[in-house]
């Protein structure tokens, strides 16, 4: 090695270091954490907002600092054209947006439940809110106008709906925040009102699907060097986040100042975000659909899969519910009050929706949301109102499979599939079969009720299409009605008391018939070999019986019979003999000739 060489490797940083140095100078993160580390000063320095003094410091200094962000991204962009470091400076605008909501929630709190007297201090937390609402239209605006950034009409109405959403939900709870008395020490409208927020943010996000199906074109000449998704979705995607923090927040600052004694009373669950992430789940599927749409396979593999996740996320959001329970008073209250006004908990109630979700997938004609909301209604069937409560699955319930049965046959004749007639048969004998016990005659032979159902669907299935299915179908079919009339014909069966004698021998003759008239209208001749075959076992079982029950009348009954056909034989060796016999044959031989001719 050289000395240059040795020199030159000494004074190059490590590679580690090289990889830092370049990701700082990429990324620059000093605005994140500048924007934390003041978030954290002011938390530090004004604990108490509620106090007059602290609250305009507060909002003096939120004031203050999301100037100097906007001031910034201002420059950057018309003196420096630097758009990489300009996106992080808006997103971080906005976050001082949402922060700003949040941190007047004891100002309003405080000043409401006190009732305070003056008329400064009763209207503060208001005026709190709505100052930060205009600040924030006003900053938004003259950025947008100011950088030369474009925002459309479907785009721009969402965003001010998601900040009024953040800055006018806690002011809406105002005339409820005092309602507690001695007899009433957790208002039940309180407690809604804080549950309501997640769905209130799902259907404002709502709002953003008119820009979500114009597609990718819509954001298309916006002013800056950002491409689609990155803009404006990025955004959005900040403010989908801010959302869950949103909804804890309110829970924390309300209902602890109103009820809570201590850091471990609230009434907060998971299950609470369980509506916005539908409308989440909601705003992929049309994300996917849009992309198919388009047909572009660069975006297609840029955001493939969306529809797959959006069938996904319902499961996920069902999972949701089932963790975080804990024995809190006011957790345990609001649950129960959830139950008893909705019907059912959070599972049920939240499989309920899936199944609306998928519903509307199926609609848009998505692939698989049929099967997704098969696949629901069975969990709904066995899941019942208390499954969290109780922790064990019930026992299948008939409605949901009778839905399930219901949808897959309307699709079958719909799209002419006959697996899925088959398996709305399948999910009608399931129906019959989970039927709740009674002393009923039919509830005693729903058994066998099940298995004609899906043998007559069969039956049915197999005439009605003409795919591979069918044609095995078409065996398949008349061979299960054969096996089962011998046995019916062949075993004792004990039936209901209720059901006439007479029922058992008729099956066989009446099965016969049925097989006969499958076989006649197409003319299968499997169908009418079966049919009498059945017939003649059933006549030979019914002469079989009925010789038995002579036998015991007449005690030398065998010896009779036994003459009568060694008579028969003996008179038709004597027609052989004398060649009528044979004659007649060949006779019946040369008509069958002819007819074949």
């Amino acid at each position: 090695m050289t000395h240059s060489n040795i020199v030159q490797t000494a004074s190059a940083p490590p590679l580690t270091a090289q990889s830092l140095v370049r990701w700082i100078a990429t990324n620059n993160p000093f605005y994140v954490i500048s924007a934390g580390l003041f978030l954290a000063g002011l938390w530090i320095s004004f604990p108490d907002a509620s106090e007059g003094e602290s609250t305009w410091a507060l909002m003096a200094g939120l004031t203050g600092y999301t100037l100097l962000l906007a001031s910034t991204a201002f420059l950057l962009v018309r003196f420096c054209n630097d758009w990489d470091d300009v996106r992080t400076v808006l997103l971080l605008v906005v976050l001082m947006f949402l922060a700003t909501s949040g941190m007047f929630d004891s100002v309003l709190v405080t000043n409401v439940v006190n009732r305070a007297r003056d008329y400064d201090g009763r209207f503060l937390g208001c005026g709190c809110f709505l100052g930060g609402l205009l600040f924030a239209i006003a900053i938004s605006e003259c950025l947008l106008r100011g950088i030369r950034l474009g925002m459309r009409c479907w785009l721009r109405v969402p965003y001010y709906l998601i900040l009024a959403l953040f800055f006018l939900y806690p002011l809406a709870l105002s005339p409820v925040l005092d309602q507690p008395r001695l007899d009433e020490p957790r208002s039940e409208a309180l407690l809604w009102g804080v549950f309501g927020f997640s769905s209130a943010a799902g259907l404002v996000f709502l709002t953003l699907i008119p820009a979500i199906r114009r597609g990718p074109g819509y954001s298309v000449g916006n002013g800056s060097p950002w491409r689609w998704p990155l803009y404006p979705w990025a955004l959005f995607g900040l403010l989908a986040c801010a959302v869950p923090a949103r909804a804890f927040l309110l829970c924390w600052s309300m209902i602890k100042t109103v009820f809570a004694q201590d850091l471990n009373q609230l009434v907060f669950g998971p299950y609470f975000l369980v509506p916005f992430g539908l409308a989440l789940t909601v705003l992929l599927l049309e994300f996917g659909l849009a992309l198919r749409k388009v047909g572009r396979p660069s975006q297609a593999v840029q955001l493939g899969g969306l529809l797959q996740l959006a069938l996904i996320a319902p499961a996920g959001l069902a999972t949701l519910t089932l963790v975080g329970h804990r024995d809190d008073p006011i957790y345990g209250d609001f649950l129960t009050m959830f139950h008893d006004r909705l019907g059912g908990d959070p599972l049920f109630v939240t499989l309920l929706a899936a199944s609306g979700f998928y519903f509307y997938a199926m609609l848009r004609r998505v692939s698989l949301a049929s099967e997704a909301l098969t696949a629901t209604l069975a969990v709904l069937s066995v899941v019942g109102p208390n499954a969290l409560a109780e922790g064990a699955f019930i026992d299948p319930q008939p409605l949901p499979i009778l839905a399930a049965a219901v949808l897959q046959l309307g699709l079958g004749l719909w799209r002419q599939r006959s697996w899925r007639c088959l398996f709305a048969a399948c999910l009608a004998a399931a129906t019959i079969l989970a039927v709740p016990p009674s002393e009923d005659t039919w509830f005693l032979l729903r058994a066998p009720i099940a298995f004609h159902v899906g043998l007559f669907a069969i039956l049915l299935i197999s005439e009605g299409f003409d795919d591979t299915l069918a044609r095995q179908l078409r065996m398949i079919g008349p061979g299960l009605a054969t096996l089962c009339c011998f046995f019916v014909i062949a075993t004792p069966l004990h039936l209901p008391a209720s059901l006439p004698t007479w029922t058992q021998n008729a099956y066989a003759p009446i099965m016969a018939g049925i097989l006969l008239a499958y076989g006649l209208l197409p003319r299968r001749r499997t169908s009418l070999v079966l049919a009498g075959l059945v017939l003649v076992v059933w006549m030979g079982e019914a002469c079989w019986r009925g010789y038995g029950l002579l036998r015991q009348m007449i005690a030398g009954l065998d010896y009779m019979v036994l003459s009568l056909t060694l008579f028969v034989l003996a008179v038709l060796i004597s027609l052989g003999k004398a060649g009528i016999l044979s004659r007649r044959i060949s006779a019946q031989r040369d008509d069958v000739a002819e007819l074949t001719e």
